[in-house]
C-alpha cells in the first residue's frame, strides 16, 4: 500500500469513528436544592441553595414567590462554583415557588422550578408569578406544575436545537474528512510510479 493510500484509509477510518460516536453532552444539571422540591418547613429559611453537577457562570437568576404571589428573594443570587445561593426575606405559611435560570460554564442554559411549603398547609405546586421584565422573564418560567423533581434530568439533556446543531456539526466533519480522503486517494493514484 502506498503512503497516500494509507493516509486516505486512515482518514476514512477517522471519519467513520467520528460519525459513529455520539456527541458528549456534559452540561450542568440540578443535583440538589435546599429547600428540596416538595419539602415541608417550619419556617422560611434565610436562603435557598441550588447545587449543580458542574460549575455555573455568573449571573444566575432565582425567583422565589410566596403564597400571595409576592417575591421573597432579596438581592442578586451569589454564584460559587457549582452552588447558587439566593437570600430570602420573610414570609408566612403556604406554598412557595422557586424558579431558576443559570448558565453552566460551557454556555448551556439550565432552567427549572420547584415548590415547597412552609407550615402545615397543603403543597400546591405552581410557577412563580410572571412579570413584564426583570429576572422573572430571564428565568424562563412557565405556568404549570412542579418541575423540581425533573429539572436536573431535563437540563442534563440538550435541547432539540442543541442536539440537531451537534448532529449537523458531526455530519459536516464527516463530509469534510471523506472529501479529504477522496482527494488524497485521487492524488496518490496520479502520482508518478
Amino acid at each position: 500500500m502506498r503512503p497516500g493510500t494509507r493516509l486516505a484509509a486512515l482518514l476514512v477510518v477517522l471519519c467513520a469513528v467520528s460519525l459513529a460516536t455520539p456527541p458528549a453532552f456534559a452540561h450542568a444539571a440540578l443535583v440538589s436544592s435546599t429547600p428540596g422540591s416538595g419539602a415541608r418547613l417550619a419556617a422560611l429559611p434565610d436562603s435557598a441553595v441550588l447545587t449543580f453537577s458542574a460549575d455555573i457562570s455568573a449571573p444566575a437568576y432565582v425567583v422565589v414567590t410566596g403564597p400571595d404571589g409576592s417575591r421573597t428573594d432579596v438581592g442578586e443570587p451569589s454564584v460559587a462554583g457549582r452552588e447558587v445561593r439566593a437570600t430570602l426575606g420573610s414570609g408566612g405559611p403556604g406554598t412557595y415557588a422557586l424558579a431558576f435560570r443559570v448558565v453552566s460554564v460551557d454556555g448551556h442554559p439550565v432552567t427549572g422550578q420547584l415548590s415547597f411549603v412552609v407550615g402545615d398547609g397543603p403543597l400546591t405546586p405552581r410557577a412563580p408569578a410572571p412579570s413584564a421584565s426583570g429576572p422573572e422573564r430571564a428565568a424562563g418560567t412557565t405556568a404549570g406544575g412542579d418541575a423540581g423533581a425533573t429539572a436536573g434530568a431535563r437540563s442534563a439533556e440538550p435541547s432539540g436545537a442543541a442536539r440537531v446543531g451537534a448532529e449537523w456539526w458531526q455530519v459536516g466533519v464527516g463530509v469534510g474528512l471523506l472529501a479529504a480522503a477522496a482527494l488524497l486517494l485521487g492524488l496518490s493514484r496520479r502520482a508518478p510510479r
